[in-house]
């Protein structure tokens, strides 16, 4: 059967957020990085979904595992297990990088590159001014992870002086010097985003992404980009030309659609469960500990407990995981996007959400045991419990003949029972 590689690459970045996201869990404590919660989910759904995932060295083609140092713990342990391997470019991968790079080299280096940087700055404040409720701006976000990145990363042995070990932490290479002359440029906008002094940092930290994409369309696989650097690289319209990976990430929210239909159909009554039923469901990005593992280990043991149960995790997801791989042809998708949909249709009757309705036979069935039970004397009126037992059968047993169906009905289900203890 035709397969494909749904492959992914991550970046430093991301695993450095979503360990500060495992640490801070573990420590009762709230997360210091402004981009942890939301980076744990990505990276967790990547391992889930993705046939494999890989990560960038920021400075090496062909990077070994050491090359990356001793931090983040969490990239460590991924690779120790086996379910992070570093990104090595083969001598035509290499020189086909070469030239995307330096094709996104001559666009940060034109006025339009300059624009969009300017254009980037500018965004975080139009969302801070849209921002509504108690949602942390954006910019805010930004220089938090700035300070961040200089108080927990740039300053711990073995952490990012390992991959880039210059003065400043931007590498000797086209990218950086770019940072560094877009970091003067900008020095009044960027004071408002960075911590001080970190400008040219974060200006590496963004153009560094396009440096990843570039090696990414090279190998033929999707890149997965630190939050922060998204809205940057969609900002040069860096597409890959080959395989369109839409469906895949379609998918992907595909199942995260069920939760939402499930919070829209549960209504006010539900929301606070729904939002559990989220937190509850590793394939949403939720929790894969119980409240009361935390606090019981050190900061190296708890990432290898948790890396443990994502292993543990993604082994189980395995159907899942290939019936996306065998998505080949448009129809692949069309059909795998219709199963996933039964499995919401019959959530939605399980879990009481919506009315089961009867087909016209089932009706007319209750009906003559209405009539029945109503014109004989001594005969007791059925009709209800038979209904009741119909709906029963329907909303406990699911139809769906795929093994991957059936994953994600137990998972949902027993995430909603989780959520409503």
């Amino acid at each position: 059967m035709n397969q494909r590689n749904t492959d992914v690459l991550v970046d430093v970045t991301s695993l450095i957020s979503a360990e500060d996201f495992l640490l801070s869990q573990n420590r009762s404590a709230p997360p210091k990085d402004p981009f942890a919660r939301q980076c744990f989910v990505e990276v967790v759904q990547s391992l889930i979904f993705m046939s494999a995932v890989h990560v960038a060295h920021p400075v090496l083609l062909a990077p070994q595992a050491a090359d990356f140092g001793d931090r983040p713990l969490l990239l460590r342990e991924l690779m120790r297990t086996g379910l992070l391997q570093p990104l090595r470019l083969d001598a035509e991968q290499q020189a086909s990088a070469e030239r995307l790079e330096s094709s996104a080299i001559h666009d940060l280096q034109s006025v339009h590159g300059v624009t969009s940087m300017a254009r980037f700055v500018e965004q975080t404040f139009a969302c801070d001014r849209a921002s509504v409720g108690g949602q942390q701006a954006l910019s805010r976000r930004i220089r938090d992870w700035s300070g961040f990145q200089e108080g927990q990363v740039r300053s711990t042995a073995g952490h990012h002086t390992e991959r880039i070990p210059t003065r400043d932490g931007v590498e000797e290479d086209a990218f950086g010097e770019w940072a560094r002359a877009a970091a003067v440029m900008l020095h009044g906008a960027l004071s408002d985003i960075a911590a001080p002094g970190q400008g040219n940092y974060l200006m590496a930290t963004l153009a560094r992404g396009m440096k990843y994409r570039a090696r990414a369309e090279s190998c033929g696989i999707s890149y997965q980009s630190h939050p922060m650097r998204r809205d940057f690289s969609l900002t040069f319209d860096l597409t890959r030309d080959g395989a369109d990976d839409d469906e895949v990430l379609n998918l992907i929210q595909a199942v995260r659609g069920i939760h939402a239909t499930l919070s829209q159909a549960a209504g006010q009554e539900e929301v606070h469960r729904t939002r559990l039923l989220q937190l509850e469901l590793p394939l949403l990005g939720g929790r894969l500990w119980s409240p009361d593992e935390t606090g019981t280990r050190n900061d190296r043991d708890w990432v290898a407990f948790v890396v443990a149960r994502i292993r543990d995790y993604r082994s189980r997801a395995a159907e899942l995981r290939r019936a996306v791989e065998r998505c080949v042809t448009a129809e692949d998708y069309v059909r795998l996007a219709r199963d996933i949909e039964g499995v919401k249709r019959q959530l939605l009757e399980r879990l009481g959400l919506r009315r089961v309705e009867l087909s016209a036979i089932e009706r007319e069935l209750v009906g003559s045991v209405d009539s029945v039970g109503s014109m004989v004397t001594g005969v007791p009126v059925v009709s209800g419990l038979w209904f009741g037992a119909r709906s029963l059968s329907k909303q406990f047993g699911f139809a769906g003949a795929q093994p991957y169906q059936r994953f994600l009905y137990r998972e949902f289900v027993g995430a909603w029972k989780r959520a409503g203890r």
